[in-house]
């Protein structure tokens, strides 16, 4: 598979996935949607008894640590959870601004046809609405929403009124970019890795609920879905940082705003991009930490894995832009292309446990030289 035919899986997967509502705990038709799309591939799949959804690549062989690449599916927004009069109470669900409650934001309700399996096939419903208050919840956080139409069966997720999808300019504009880039970009490693072998297993899986506190990469985590020695990379979106700039590359995330990660299971990454470096000294990437937020990376270390992380650096993070207002969330393209690259090579590296050069470095005996002038001087 060559650079243009990975490209095209990786952007037609986000703009397809762009679609389906991304609220917490709403993830079914996302989930549906990636797990058609990995068995369409040819990669084994299975979903746990939380609703991750878990592709695999078996390696070939036996007691080679896997390599897995982690995104969730989730995006903060809301839930219509009661019908009072003529408006509706939704719960937030994430990290929704602060504002949106003054804002007047407008949203949507995406209601699809429960009957029809083929989720891009499926009729939606869209009913538009605007948040015109706080609710009074105890406990909660809550808006009031006024719909131009009934809501029918609640729960229903609710999202803000923004683009699906939008490609221009050179930037990716989407209401979830985060982290619909990165379940994305984990598609995208899967079809590569349906093409070609690997001492260790190569993973995919894609979470519920991390928007809300990392749930669905907690309870993976605690259950060992993924076997103890695999090393996770998260793949993620994280707020544009000095240092993590749009269109300067993907960043290799050496931690988040929980923890940082392992240099073990970054020399995947190093090497990886180091392959890319080989065959284009244009290939971009960065390197830092980015604590803005955290990632499923803290997640799984926090039970023993090994982890590191990649990011696509962030505008409008969770839809907060200029002056309270309620935006589209973009990334640039270039950014979004190389990290497909850099997930996809690393891959091919499953098992291998490539050396850090910066360890590989400093391992090296201190020379005579520097030794006698320690004792003599």
């Amino acid at each position: 598979m060559n650079n243009a035919e990975l490209r095209e899986i990786a952007l037609t997967t986000l703009s397809q996935l762009g679609r389906l509502p991304a609220t917490s705990y709403h993830e079914y038709a996302a989930a549906a949607f990636l797990s058609a799309r990995c068995q369409s591939l040819g990669v084994d799949v299975q979903e746990d008894i939380w609703g991750n959804v878990l592709a695999s690549r078996p390696g070939s062989e036996p007691g080679a640590p896997g390599l897995a690449f982690v995104a969730h599916m989730d995006h903060p927004g809301f839930e219509a959870v009661a019908q009072e009069g003529d408006h509706v109470i939704a719960r937030v669900l994430g990290g929704v601004p602060p504002w949106a409650e003054e804002s007047g934001a407008p949203v949507l309700a995406i209601i699809r046809d429960p009957d029809e399996p083929d989720i891009l096939r499926s009729r939606q419903e869209r009913v538009s609405g605007r948040i015109v208050g706080k609710a009074d919840v105890a406990g909660e956080r809550s808006v009031i929403i006024r719909f131009d139409d009934p809501i029918p069966d609640l729960p229903v997720p609710i999202v803000f009124d923004l683009p699906d999808f939008d490609l221009g300019d050179g930037l990716i504009r989407m209401r979830a970019a985060d982290d619909l880039a990165g379940c994305a970009t984990v598609t995208a490693v899967m079809a590569t890795a349906a093409d070609f072998d690997s001492p260790g297993a190569v993973y995919g899986l894609f979470t519920r609920a991390e928007e809300v506190g990392l749930v669905g990469a907690l309870l993976a985590a605690a259950d060992a879905l993924l076997p103890r020695d695999t090393v996770i990379v998260s793949v993620e979106t994280s707020l544009a940082l000095p240092g993590a700039e749009q269109g300067n590359g993907p960043v290799i995330r050496t931690g988040d705003r929980a923890t940082t990660f392992d240099n073990s299971a970054e020399a995947y990454l190093m090497a990886a991009r180091a392959n890319l470096l080989a065959a284009d000294p244009e290939f971009k990437s960065q390197r830092q930490l980015m604590a803005a937020g955290g990632c499923e990376a803290s997640a799984f270390a926090a039970h023993g894995y090994a982890v590191t992380g990649m990011a696509y650096p962030l505008g409008a993070w969770h839809n907060a832009g200029p002056d309270n207002t309620i935006v589209a969330e973009y990334i640039s393209l270039d950014d979004f292309a190389g990290g497909v690259l850099l997930a996809a090579e690393a891959a091919k590296l499953a098992g291998t446990a490539p050396a850090s050069t910066a360890t590989t470095r400093l391992r090296q005996p201190v020379g005579s030289k520097e030794r006698h002038w320690l004792r003599n001087r």
